[in-house]
């Protein structure tokens, strides 16, 4: 093989190795994840349960029950404040895309044990 069609062949396999690389990278960044599904309760001011955790990029869909007073289901971090009634239910889903463990919490104020009740999402 002539000495110029070497330095060529092992110039296009790098390049092709480095292009499938780069194309793995932005493959995992765009990752859309998997949809997880979480029915969660608020009740005698807990959430049921208290603790969600999901993979970074999941689409979390959320059916939130406020069983016997109103509740919300608030993260901070995500821009997330969902409020429901007494016996009422409200669905929302939004997509993890911030890794970390997040408090939610109820932001109402109509009674002294609202504030006290939280939970964790755990983004992997």
């Amino acid at each position: 093989m002539h000495a110029g069609w070497r330095k060529s062949a092992v110039l296009f396999a790098g390049l092709g190795t480095s292009v499938a690389v780069m194309l793995a990278v932005v493959a995992h960044a765009q990752d859309p994840g998997a949809v997880r599904q979480f029915t969660v309760g608020g009740h005698k001011y807990a959430f049921a349960p208290s603790a969600i955790e999901v993979q970074r990029n999941d689409l979390v869909k959320i059916t939130f029950k406020a069983e016997d007073i109103p509740h919300s289901f608030t993260i901070d971090e995500y821009r997330i404040a969902k409020r429901a009634g007494a016996g009422q239910t409200v669905t929302f889903e939004f997509r993890a895309d911030q890794p970390g463990t997040f408090r939610f919490y109820c932001n109402l104020t109509q009674d002294d044990g609202c504030k006290n009740m939280s939970g964790q999402l755990h983004v992997r």
